[in-house]
């Protein structure tokens, strides 16, 4: 039975939401900005001095060509390179592949990965040698549309990024590997898997990735020493490397793979799924590949779908994969605009918008009157005028210089909103009042159900960051558990039983992606329970407004009961000696935990090692970076002191 594109997109929505879906991309993404396979061979061929056969030098892109051909033709072109060093092999690649001989940062980014780009995806795995994905992406990333958010749950431009944020090339080395590995559990950067390595200088220029954070110069030859295109290089990459094998298996069984412009029916890629095939069986999830009408007598639908496990999907011409990749995007992220009148879709497909959660004494059923969390993919709701047991909570910042609360995008909006029902008088600032001692954390608006958590940097003398950044209403990735417990305490002790909250130090100014505020929130709720076990707060509800806190959390990657339960937290720490390289280590502790007990554990004399956090929990400089707080979606980066 033939699918077209109709048939597979609420699969594919269902998939993407549930966190299991990955694309695949080859060459045809990366059309007419990179020269195609048959052009490559023949611009490498010439770079390394190597004669073309006749028949190849006259052929079309489209015309059916023998395979065998052009992997003698690739294997002498790369025999022919070896005599050049890494880089200037790597240039000679450039050269072959920019299409028009366009210098670096020249190439546009094609109609087709531009679309891809527009949604987040945790992993992207490429046969392309090209930086066209990972641009397109890194520039969705700096305008702000896949991070911070307004109450309305609306991307906002403003948002700032770190490193976290900026999709990270990855390789074949084993780290690498390892890395692949781990973000199919664990929130990660976004990844873009290059499995026959990694040259750049297409849409960007190469010192442009390095100060972009997506990799820096020794990576950037260890890359582009694993570029594969002959014969031997193929049999390398797929046989001598287990580990690589045994991680491309890994994700081949837990993700769906959408395989977008890619050649599948390599001859090293049929030898690579069927061994994992074979050892394996048939993996849990269907694969799927979207070919142009054309192909559809040169394809073996019935080997495809045994022998791969790979369902093909037929489209009209090769042009509409853009309009097809839009139309995926718009179903599982920010529509680019309405639908025009009388052209409306029916839905997609059903997706989860709550997660609830009871407090348990340990019998198999919680007790009616249990303490409940309910998570909700919804904006804050307005309580009813005079109802006296809900209240909402709201993020707000703080001046150090004289306590007062700063409202800000949520907390405007949402004044505005609950002006609008009758619940407030006016929206006047000076009407927010700290209700702990100074340096506040918790304030409430007048008397109305509604309360500010502020988690900013507690030192009144705060010092001036980096790069002399002004230390005003500094947010505090540290302080956010702190202050969401003594915001609850002081809404138990108004006698409040329902709460809403909204994302606490999320807005455009942050300097993370929104899962560690997410996070920490989380862990202010544990706290609070455990401390005021008779507490009179029956229900928590806390409001997600950003997709890509939603779609971790319901693909299980963010493991919400533990983080409610105990203070047990597994944490990653990056080694990396003095020429750079990295070692990753998993270690387990119970929180709080700080840089300096992260060195003990790891057996590092303090005074040699310097320590960085990604994401940087504060916009000022800390009196010691070992008494930096540890989250457990941190990173701790450990480097010897120069």
């Amino acid at each position: 039975m033939e699918l077209g594109f109709d048939d597979i997109l609420p699969y594919l929505a269902s998939a993407y939401r549930r966190g299991v879906l990955a694309p695949f991309i080859g060459s045809g993404m990366s059309r007419p900005a990179c020269a195609g396979w048959l052009d490559l061979l023949v611009r490498l061929a010439g770079e390394a001095g190597v004669d073309v056969p006749e028949p190849l030098r006259r052929a079309r892109p489209e015309d059916r060509l023998d395979t065998s051909e052009l992997y003698r033709l690739a294997d002498k072109a790369v025999l022919g390179l070896a005599a050049l060093g890494v880089e200037a092999r790597a240039e000679a690649y450039r050269r072959a592949l920019n299409e028009g001989g366009r210098a670096a940062g020249e190439c546009a980014v094609p109609a087709q990965t531009a679309a891809l780009a527009r949604c987040y995806w945790p992993l992207v795995l490429t046969t392309n040698y090209d930086d066209l994905d990972v641009v397109s992406r890194m520039r969705q990333s700096r305008a702000g549309e896949m991070a911070g958010v307004s109450r309305t749950g609306k991307p906002s431009r403003e948002a700032k990024r770190d490193e976290t944020d900026v999709p990270e090339v990855l390789g074949r080395s084993i780290e690498d590997c390892h890395k692949v590995v781990r973000s199919l559990e664990s929130p990660t950067r976004p990844l873009l898997w290059a499995l026959q390595g990694f040259l750049g200088g297409q849409a960007a220029r190469l010192d442009a990735l390095v100060e972009e954070l997506v990799l820096d110069e020794r990576r950037r030859a260890e890359l582009a020493g694993q570029v594969v295109a002959g014969y031997k290089q193929y049999q390398h990459a797929v046989n001598a490397q287990p580990h690589f094998r045994r991680a491309f298996a890994e994700v081949l069984s837990r993700r769906s793979l959408l395989f977008l412009g890619s050649g599948i029916l390599e001859d090293y890629l049929i030898n690579l799924f069927g061994e994992i095939a074979h050892h394996h069986g048939p993996g849990p999830h269907p694969h799927f590949a979207l070919f142009s009408s054309e192909k559809r007598d040169t394809l073996d639908v019935r080997f495809l779908q045994t022998r791969l496990g790979i369902a093909p999907v037929f489209y009209g011409h090769y042009a509409e994969l853009a309009e097809l990749i839009g139309r995926l995007t718009d179903a599982v992220w920010e529509r680019r605009a309405p639908a025009p009148s009388g052209a409306e879709r029916p839905p997609v497909a059903w997706m989860p918008d709550e997660l609830g959660f009871s407090l348990s004494d340990g019998s198999k059923h919680p007790s009616g009157g249990a303490r409940k969390l309910r998570l909700r993919y919804a904006p804050l709701p307005v309580p009813t005028a005079g109802d006296g047991r809900e209240c909402v909570l709201v993020s707000v910042g703080r001046t150090p210089s004289d306590n007062h609360a700063i409202p800000g995008t949520q907390a405007n909006g949402f004044l505005l909103e609950a002006q609008g029902a009758g619940l407030v008088a006016d929206t006047a600032p000076e009407r927010w009042r700290p209700l702990d001692a100074a340096p506040s954390t918790a304030y409430r608006f007048g008397d109305a159900p509604l309360f500010g958590v502020a988690a900013r940097d507690r030192r009144l003398d705060v010092p001036r960051g980096r790069g002399g950044e002004d230390p005003e209403d500094s947010r505090d990735l540290g302080v956010i558990a702190d202050a969401v417990c003594e915001t609850l305490r002081a809404a138990d002790a108004a006698g409040f039983r329902h709460v809403h909250i909204g994302p606490v130090a999320s807005g455009k100014h942050r300097l993370w992606h929104p899962l560690h505020p997410f996070v920490q929130t989380l862990a202010g709720f544990r706290r609070f329970f455990a401390e005021h076990p008779g507490t009179g707060i029956e229900l928590i509800e806390l409001h997600v407004l950003s997709s890509a806190v939603w779609f971790p959390v319901v693909a299980g990657k963010v493991p919400v009961a533990q983080m409610l339960s105990s203070t047990m937290m597994k944490i990653w720490v990056d080694i990396r000696d003095a020429s750079g390289s990295s070692e990753i280590f998993a270690v387990t502790a119970r929180g709080p935990t700080r840089v300096g007990d992260i060195k003990a554990l790891c057996g590092l004399p303090p005074a040699r090692w310097n320590a960085e956090i990604l994401p940087r929990p504060s916009k000022v400089d800390p009196s010691s970076a070992d008494d930096l707080l540890v989250t457990p979606t941190s990173i701790v980066v450990l480097s010897p002191r120069r």
